[in-house]
Parts: structure tokens; C-alpha cells; sequence
């Protein structure tokens, strides 16, 4: 297998993966092993397919990775991003599918936990035309696969709940799905000049956060409800909405966030680096997208650092590979190779086979970056990314579970902040901090 993106996609590759049209999750436009014309890709480019996956010799390892049944889950996500800014955007008291939202993320849930090779975020979707339906997807797939691979610290950070439904993250992926749903109720004069100066001081966007609470309060459960009025707090204190806190106004920081929120700004700032058109009015004519590892490259450095819980950053290179299984590179000694495997402690270095004909029977060479260190990747689907590799100062740099080890042993401190200091009150405004996850099964008043 194969991931192709449509500029590169040519007459006569055969598909490894079915295709879904981008509006419609139902509706399957081709099946695997259809040989594609000029005309299929035509017409696939006019509906702003991003990709496909192809079947290419010595290539079978990577499928692993890539499950029909989470991308079709995947599908029903932007099917139901798109829905629901349609909805939202036709007229002001517009209805909301709030439980086909929730059934939806429920099943994407399942599907992760039956194939856990596929839980990483690999590959795109479809680009609707809208870069905000794409992100909303982005999004909630991604803080979906963060907060299933961080069980063992929403037990820690949801005490309060059974185990069960502490690690249940059904409502922190609808709460990411429409994190920016606010947006469509914001005046066009501010939503270019949003798109003009994406300027994050602007106290008219900054809105959107608080239309948004408004639109899905008393629909969600009011865990979800917060993370979308706080997607925007930093774990550093430095985001918004603001409150004034000895005679100092400022965000909430560190554990006064409800940890969907600190999963939700993760998983919003990496799509947002990835993808620098991901709102309404944004265009890619003047905002191209990026690869993967230029993102974490950013984040794992200040000020984006700072913004995000550790833990959490560590969940995201976990689960967002910096080069993806299927991408095709070029190392530094000019050989172009496909990755088959990754490690997410050392993120930069996967594993490659040498590229060969689609009509040689041999197999290129496997290259172990990890053990050839004075091979490196210079080029990712056309991307020179040579500055943007980064690697793990010590073994356990990225090691989520030697911090999940740490944690049950008592030996690692998130934060010296005072942790989960919600209310009560199921009715607390959430303006003043997080909503208690002991209340989560009720609505918000």
C-alpha cells in the first residue's frame, strides 16, 4: 500500500482502500481493487479528495495501519462536522443532531479499540471545500485518539467518575468536533478580518468560544460543554476567556482545565499548524498546508511548549506520526522510500523501504533509521522538511509509557498547581473554571 496524494495520482494504480464521497459517509464511490482512469481522478479532484491509497509491490506491512472501518468512521465525523455547521449556519435557533454527534464518536471509539494498530492519525479525510469541516474532523479524530491512549491519566485527572466512564471520551470527541462551531455566528466583517490577520488578540473572534458554550450548553454533557468555551486556555495561564484573579486577569492554568480542554487546544494547534487555513473565510491560495513534523517541531518547542500540558504533548507525538506509514520520502543519501513503521519514542527516524518499480518482483531494502544515524530525511511528499527533524535529547524523551509508569508510582508531578479544584455545583459558571466530572451525566443549567 501506498498513500498517493491526488496531484501525484495517475491512470492505471489500482486502490488498496475504498473511497468515500467527502459529504456523504454512506455514499461508497469506489471499492478496492478498481483500477483508476483519467477520468476517475478528474472527477476525484473536483470533489477535493486529498488522497488515495494504492496497492504497490512489497508494500502489504503497512495495512496494518490503515483500517476500512476507522476511515469509514472517520467519513461519518466530517459527514457530521458538515452537518452540523449547515445547521448552524442556517438560522439562529437551527436544531442540532446532538445524538447522531454522540452515536457517531461512539462508534469511532469502538473502532479504535478493536484495531489499535490504526489509532494514529494518519492521512486525510476529504477537503469538503470548507476548511472549517475539515478541521472540526481533524480535530475530533485526533483529541479521540489522545484521549484513548491517555486512559490511565483521565483516571487520574477524573477521579471523581468510575473508571469507566472516566475513560470514556465519547463527549471530549464531540466536544472537539464542534469546538468551533461559535464561529458561525460571528459578523463576516469579523470573520475576514479573521482570515486576513488571524490575529488571536481580536476580542471580537475571541467570542466564538463563548457562542459556541452557548449553542451546545444543555445538549452535551457539560464536561464537553467547558472544553469547548476553554479550548482556548493554556496550561502556562496565558489564554482565554480571562478572569481577574488578584487584581491580575488572566486564563485558567494548569489543572484548573479540564483535561478535554487541555486534550482539545493540543489537538486544535497541531491541525492548525498542519493546516493554517481551518476556518470559515480561510483559503488554501494563501495558507498551504504543511507536513506533520513541521508541527510537532513547533510544539515541542516554546512558546507552544508552555501552552499544552506535558502529558499531553507526549500523548500527541504519540499518536501523530511525524513521517506516516504509506508517505513517500527521499533520504539524504537520494534514495526515495516509502515509510513502513514508526516508533513514537524516536519520531523522526522510522523505518523505510527503498522504492522500486511497480513491475520488479524484488523488494527494495529495509533502512532503519534508528540504526543508520548518518542517514536522515531530507524530503516528505514534496516538502523539504530537513530543518524541521527533531529527536529525543535522552532514551525516554518521548516516552508516554515511562511517564504512565512514573505516574502509578507516584514519581511524576504534572504541575505544582493545586489539582481538580472544580466545583460542586453543576450549575458553577463555567467562566470561572472547569465543570466537575462528577456532574458530567447531567445537563448544564
Amino acid at each position: 500500500m501506498l498513500r498517493v496524494p491526488m496531484s501525484h495520482a495517475k491512470p492505471g494504480m489500482e486502490l488498496a482502500m475504498p473511497v468515500y464521497h467527502p459529504r456523504s459517509s454512506a455514499r461508497l464511490l469506489l471499492r478496492p481493487g478498481v483500477i483508476i482512469e483519467r477520468s476517475t481522478i478528474e472527477r476525484l479532484m473536483e470533489l477535493r479528495l486529498p488522497e488515495l491509497w494504492i496497492k504497490y509491490p512489497n508494500m502489504e506491512m503497512i495495512a496494518k495501519f490503515v483500517s476500512p472501518h476507522v476511515q469509514s468512521a472517520r467519513a461519518e465525523i466530517a459527514h457530521q462536522v458538515a452537518e452540523a455547521f449547515d445547521m448552524a449556519g442556517e438560522k439562529m435557533h437551527a436544531r442540532m443532531d446532538f445524538p447522531s454527534y454522540s452515536a457517531a464518536m461512539s462508534t469511532l471509539m469502538a473502532r479504535l479499540v478493536e484495531d489499535p494498530d490504526a489509532a494514529i492519525f494518519i492521512g486525510e479525510i476529504a477537503d469538503t471545500g470548507s476548511p472549517a469541516i475539515r478541521h472540526g474532523a481533524n480535530v475530533g479524530f485526533l483529541a479521540m485518539l489522545m484521549g484513548l491512549r491517555l486512559d490511565f491519566y483521565l483516571l487520574r485527572e477524573r477521579s471523581r467518575l468510575s473508571p469507566r466512564l472516566a475513560k470514556d471520551v465519547t463527549s471530549l470527541g464531540v466536544a472537539a468536533m464542534l469546538h468551533d462551531i461559535g464561529m458561525t455566528r460571528l459578523r463576516a466583517s469579523v470573520l475576514e478580518r479573521w482570515a486576513e490577520h488571524h490575529d488571536a488578540t481580536d476580542p471580537e473572534w475571541r467570542e466564538h468560544v463563548r457562542i459556541g458554550y452557548e449553542m451546545i450548553r444543555g445538549h452535551v454533557e457539560p464536561s464537553a460543554a467547558a472544553a469547548v468555551l476553554n479550548h482556548h486556555q493554556r496550561f502556562d495561564g496565558s489564554g482565554f476567556p480571562t478572569r481577574v484573579r488578584n487584581g491580575e486577569e488572566k486564563g485558567l492554568e494548569g489543572s484548573q482545565i479540564h483535561i478535554f480542554a487541555r486534550i482539545l487546544i493540543a489537538a486544535d494547534l497541531y491541525d492548525r499548524m498542519v493546516h493554517p487555513a481551518y476556518t470559515i473565510s480561510d483559503s488554501e491560495d494563501s495558507r498551504k498546508s504543511r507536513p506533520p513534523v513541521y508541527a510537532l517541531n513547533r510544539m515541542i518547542r516554546e512558546p507552544y511548549r508552555s501552552w499544552i500540558d506535558p502529558i499531553v504533548l507526549q500523548a500527541l507525538i504519540s499518536v501523530c506520526p511525524a513521517y506516516a506509514p504509506g508517505s513517500v520520502v527521499r533520504i539524504s543519501d537520494g534514495r526515495k522510500c516509502v515509510v513502513i513503521d514508526w516508533d513514537s519514542r524516536d519520531p523522526c527516524r522510522p523505518m523505510l523501504r527503498e522504492m522500486t518499480h511497480f513491475e520488479d518482483t524484488e523488494a527494495g531494502e529495509i533502512i532503519d533509521l534508528r540504526g543508520q544515524r548518518e542517514l536522515s530525511i531530507v524530503e516528505s511528499d514534496g516538502f523539504d522538511v530537513r530543518e524541521y527533524n527533531f529527536y529525543p535529547e535522552h532514551e525516554h524523551a518521548f516516552d508516554l509509557r515511562m511517564i504512565e509508569r512514573s505516574l502509578s508510582n507516584g514519581l511524576y508531578s504534572v504541575s505544582p498547581e493545586v489539582m481538580n479544584t472544580f466545583s460542586d455545583d453543576p450549575s458553577v459558571n463555567p467562566f470561572e473554571g472547569a465543570v466537575d466530572d462528577e456532574d458530567s451525566s447531567e445537563q448544564a443549567a
